[in-house]
């Protein structure tokens, strides 16, 4: 099988479509950039307080929110928390960018769904030491892709607000 480079495979990638090669070549000459994790193994765990932002070059991820049940802040719960799964992200796929950008504690836990799972590690310094253009670059794509889940969501809130309207509608 024909080895393919990073810089190659990244051109099929939406994040990196508005880059030119050599934007592509100085990001991926950054030392550590590319991660790998194997089915089952946590990429970001809910709570912790990191300032990075991942990018999904192969693989597919699971993103999975712990809900404790009826626990009072401040106090010890007996009882496991109830862990359910959010969304399933898939190649050229970006996550991690709220608490980036935010500084806040991570609100889900990501872990690798398929076997491998590569993904582009970019954190708070890297992005400060690339060139202004390739800063604005990869902003103007988070901007892009956090409008997009924006709006997702917009959208997934009235669908279940109309559910809900539904059901709770007294029968004639």
């Amino acid at each position: 099988m024909e080895k393919i480079s990073v810089v190659d495979y990244i051109k099929n990638l939406p994040f990196f479509e508005e880059f030119s090669e050599n934007e592509k070549s100085v990001i991926l000459k950054k030392e550590g950039l590319v991660e790998k994790f194997q089915e089952g193994q946590t990429i970001i765990q809910q709570g912790a307080v990191e300032s990075w932002l991942y990018i999904i070059l192969m693989g597919k991820v699971g993103l999975y929110k712990s809900i404790e049940d009826g626990a009072v802040e401040g106090r010890i719960s007996l009882t496991e928390p109830e862990e359910i799964m959010v969304k399933e992200l898939e190649i050229g796929s970006i996550f991690g960018e709220i608490s980036m950008i935010t500084g806040r504690p991570r609100n889900v836990t990501v872990r690798a769904k398929s076997k491998d799972v590569s993904v582009m590690k970019i954190t708070k310094e890297i992005l400060e030491s690339f060139a202004q253009p390739i800063q604005m670059k990869i902003q103007k794509q988070l901007l892009r892709k956090l409008s997009e889940n924006l709006d997702d969501m917009n959208t997934e809130c009235i669908k279940l607000k109309a559910v809900i309207k539904k059901k709770s509608k007294p029968k004639a």
